[in-house]
């Protein structure tokens, strides 16, 4: 898996962006995060996830990775 973080030049609201893929395939899922990582949660992957689970968000990426659903009762890492 390959995380590279948005750099920005000034102050934004691009400070939390994140790009995230599998191998050669970088952007695949956008996520975006609040101040300090914190929700709202804002996961793009073909389709927009909007939220402030975690599991939600977990689930959004791992179907944006096209690694399958993560379930309520999944134990998450």
């Amino acid at each position: 898996m390959i995380i590279e973080r948005l750099v920005v030049t000034r102050a934004s609201d691009d400070d939390n962006v994140y790009y995230l893929g599998v191998g050669a395939v970088l952007d695949r899922v956008q996520f975006d995060t609040g101040p300090g990582g914190q929700p709202p949660f804002l996961v793009e992957a073909g389709c927009r996830v909007v939220t402030s689970e975690v599991a939600e968000a977990v689930a959004a990426v791992s179907v944006g990775l096209g690694s399958g659903d993560v379930g309520s009762g999944d134990a998450l890492p």
